[in-house]
This record gives structure tokens, sequence and C-alpha cells, in this order.
């Protein structure tokens, strides 16, 4: 891979982290103050959808800080 593709997939997974991590954080917030209303299914239903989105964006974390190594490496190399 060249800088220029790491640096967009740097970029695009850093954005898909921070948009997982916002849905989650609506969903919680969901889970956490309206439980008016809500049958049991539905809360376990968004408590699971945060958890998911939450590992996803853990992966996407951990796989832009490969990214940024690996730039690093090809920049330190040229």
């Amino acid at each position: 891979m060249n800088t220029k593709e790491l640096q967009m997939k740097i970029k695009d997974y850093t954005r898909y982290a921070m948009i997982l991590t916002t849905v989650s954080a609506f969903l919680y917030i969901g889970v956490a103050f309206q439980h008016a209303g809500k049958e049991a299914i539905q809360i376990y239903t968004m408590m699971g959808a945060t958890v998911l989105f939450l590992s996803s964006a853990i992966f996407f974390v951990l796989k832009t800080r490969k990214f940024k190594k690996q730039l690093q490496e090809l920049e330190h190399d040229e």
C-alpha cells in the first residue's frame, strides 16, 4: 500500500469509529433515561446494539493505529 491509500483508510476508519461511538451513545441514552413504555426485549436489543457498535468502533480504532504505524514506517523508509 502506498501512503495515499493508507491516509485515506486512516481517515475512513476514524470516521467509522466516531459515527459508531455516536450512535451507540444515543442508543445508551435511550436505554438509560426512557424506560417508560418500553418492553424488556427493546431495552435488551438497544443494549446489544450499543455493545456491538462500541466493539466495532474499538476494532476500527485498532486498525487505524495499525495503519498509522505502517504509514510512519513507510515515511521513515523514504
